[in-house]
This record gives structure tokens, C-alpha cells and sequence, in this order.
């Protein structure tokens, strides 16, 4: 299982691309950006959609197309289950639609020349960004003109969404977020675990609530695309606004009782908000590594940490340990929370990348990976023992 959970603002997900308008009297034949998107993602495959009108407004001296670039990224995941960003820009002289459909085509011919498979997705529909389109149209000026499509709003609200698993994907409605140190994410993972028997990756992400039902719908769109089944999760419960404010955001259906805290050796507040900083560090550094993102279940890994904690406090008397120590040792059993069979696809997507291409070679990587996992689990080693495994093939 992999799970990546990410509550700090989606800036640091999805990659905007972010480009100067011509001031000549090109920007003023449209009164709003023509834009396209393209993904970027490790594989051999791009995907391109587009042009479309974007609503944002055409006077503002700069185009920021983070928003576009996360909505297709949304669609992409839902459809074809990969990971990565996309990002989205407009015609090199002009805003127009005429100019927006001539340079994606340079761009798709650019990447047909680096050896890359190009796909057009023609039924793509853009949903228009309303907060990006309203603060495209009122971004200050002499502020250096950059244009914060979140619109000034807050990140209050959080949606979770599943990744494909058995052919299903699960999700629960943007809910808001009244306290900033709430992180509900750990009570949905159980949630899922005792209803469906949910084994596989989710997402939780934080931002406005506009924004929030919007990126959701991109990604049901996207599975909905390709005959996949759409589960509204039920999540939260009834009782959700009490027990998401507990100072301690632990979820309590846990289907493993052995890993639950030890209650005769009661936490601390004080320790019990250290460890909640710690095992929040823990499961963004596993998000921004993408070796032990597909490796192991960042969710899985922050749960673990959390019980060794709370079941050892001699350790945390002793000197409160890092998420990075804590990462690159082994005490809280993190091979609980490999994930074979996406490690193996990690292993064979980046064995493809790097020039092995015969079957048997694929193979023989995501079999030593996975090999290497389960010898030596050490979530911050996993880059390197992908690279060790590719490799090791390669001879």
C-alpha cells in the first residue's frame, strides 16, 4: 500500500507553469487565456489536452496555470492511475485559441523527438476554476503582478479520495477543517479499512472548499472515464465533529489492537502533541520521496510511528527523536507497510526509463527491489535500493 497525504497547500504537488503575457496589442484580441495543459509524469507517456478557454483574464500581465495543471492531473490520476503533476500554458505570442493549439502541437512534436509516446485527450472537459478566474481578474498590480489562484482563501476544508483499488475508487465530500491542527486523515484510512476491507492508497488533501469540490470532481471524472466504480465512502460519521478535535487523531476502529497505545503507561499532552509533529514530518517527507512513496504506505508508516511512541515513552524522555531518524531505522516495523505490488510497478516504470526494455530484465528489477525492501526495511533507503536493483539488471 502507498498512501500519500498531503495537508500544507498543493503548490507543493502539482507543477504550475507560470508564463508572461505580451503586453503588444496580440494579448487584447482576447478578453480571456486560451490555454493547455500537458502531464508530467516519469513514464514514456504525455498526455495533452487542450486548447480551451481558460476564463482567466487576458489583461493581467502574467498567467499562472497551477490550478488547470492540478484539475488535469486530477483527471489523469482517476483514469489512468499515475502519479506526477501537469502543467498548463497558453500560445507563445498570443492568447488566443489558434496560438494555444500551435504550440502544444510543438510541444507534442518535441516530445515524439525525445522518444516519448504523445496522447491527445480530446474528451477531456475543463471545469472553469471560479476562484482562479475571479482573482485573475482582480490581481493588484505593482505587487509583482503574480496572480494567487487560490484566491486569498483559506485552506479550511479537506477531501479524501482513494486511489484505484479492485477496480473501485472510494471518496469522502470536502468537510471543514475548524481547528489548523486537525488531522482527520488517520480516522478515514480506519474508516475505510472496516467498511470495504480498503487495502490501497488514498489521498487527503487540504485547501478551500471551492477548490477542494473541484479537484474531487476531476478525479471522479477521470475514473468514471474508464468504467472504474465510483464509492462515496460515507465518511465522516455522525459523531465526526467531536472526535476529529481530540487533541490526539488517532483512529479508534483498528482492526490490529495489539498496536494500540498502552494504556498503562498514559501520554502526556505535551508528549502526545510531540508526537503528532513528529509522525506529521514523517508521513510528508515519505509524500515528497518518490521511491518510498510507492515503496511503502506513508499513512501506514505514520500510524506505526505514532503507536511505537506512544507504546515506548522512555524514548521520547529520552531525546525526542526526528522523522528522519525515525525513517531510516526499523524499530517500529515499517516492512508492515510495503507495498509489493506498486513497488514492483515503480520498479519496472524507472527500469524502462533508465534503458532496460526486454521482459526479463523489468522483471528481474522489481523482483530485487521488492527483494530488498523485505531484507533491509529502511523507508529513507528505498531510492537507493531501486537504484541498486536497476542496476543489478542492467549487468
Amino acid at each position: 500500500m502507498n498512501t500519500r497525504l498531503f495537508l500544507i497547500p498543493p503548490v507543493f504537488v502539482i507543477i504550475a507553469a507560470t508564463a508572461f503575457i505580451p503586453t503588444h496589442s496580440s494579448a487584447t484580441q482576447s478578453a480571456t487565456i486560451w490555454a493547455w495543459c500537458m502531464s508530467d509524469t516519469p513514464g514514456p507517456t504525455v498526455y495533452f489536452a487542450g486548447p480551451f478557454d481558460s476564463g482567466m483574464s487576458a489583461k493581467s500581465p502574467t498567467f499562472n496555470g497551477l490550478s488547470l495543471g492540478r484539475q488535469f492531473a486530477e483527471y489523469l490520476k482517476g483514469r489512468y492511475d499515475i502519479n506526477g503533476g501537469a502543467s498548463c500554458s497558453h500560445g507563445a505570442n498570443n492568447v488566443g485559441q489558434a496560438a494555444a493549439s500551435q504550440r502544444m502541437r510543438e510541444v507534442m512534436a518535441q516530445m515524439k523527438q525525445q522518444n516519448k509516446q504523445t496522447v491527445e485527450l480530446s474528451d477531456w472537459n475543463y471545469l472553469p476554476d471560479e476562484v482562479a478566474i475571479k482573482a485573475s481578474f482582480d490581481a493588484p498590480r505593482g505587487q509583482g503582478d503574480y496572480v494567487n489562484v487560490e484566491g486569498g482563501l483559506p485552506p479550511d476544508h479537506m477531501y479524501c479520495v482513494s486511489d484505484n483499488f479492485n477496480n473501485t475508487v472510494y471518496y469522502a465530500e470536502p468537510i471543514a477543517l475548524t481547528s489548523p491542527s486537525n488531522n482527520p486523515s488517520s480516522d478515514y484510512f480506519g474508516f475505510l479499512q472496516q467498511k470495504y476491507s480498503f487495502k490501497g492508497n488514498f489521498t487527503c488533501l487540504r485547501i478551500n472548499e471551492p477548490q477542494a469540490k473541484m479537484y474531487l470532481n476531476a478525479r471522479l471524472a477521470g475514473a468514471r472515464a474508464v468504467g472504474k466504480k465510483v464509492v462515496n465512502s460515507g465518511w465522516p460519521p455522525a459523531n465526526f465533529s467531536a472526535t476529529a478535535e481530540a487533541s490526539n487523531d488517532r483512529y479508534k476502529d483498528n482492526d490490529q489492537p495489539s498496536q494500540g497505545p498502552n494504556h498503562s503507561q498514559p501520554t502526556h499532552p505535551t508528549q502526545a502533541q510531540a508526537i503528532n509533529a513528529i509522525t506529521s514530518q514523517a508521513v510528508a517527507s515519505c509524500a515528497h520521496d518518490p521511491a518510498m512513496l510507492r515503496a511503502y504506505t506513508c499513512t501506514c508508516l505514520q500510524l506505526r510511528i505514532h503507536d511505537y511512541l506512544a507504546q515506548h515513552p522512555a524514548v521520547m524522555v529520552s531525546g525526542t527523536p526526528t522523522a528522519t531518524s525515525l525513517l531510516a531505522g526499523t524499530a517500529y516495523e515499517p516492512e508492515k507497510c510495503i507495498n509489493d505490488s506498486i513497488a514492483k510497478t515503480l520498479a519496472r516504470e524507472t527500469a524502462n526509463s533508465a534503458g532496460l526494455k526486454s521482459p526479463a530484465a523489468l522483471d528481474c528489477a522489481a523482483q530485487k527491489f521488492v527483494t530488498a525492501l523485505h531484507a533491509n526495511p529502511i523507508p529513507s533507503k528505498a531510492q537507493a535500493q531501486l537504484d541498486a536493483a536497476i542496476k543489478a539488471c542492467r549487468q
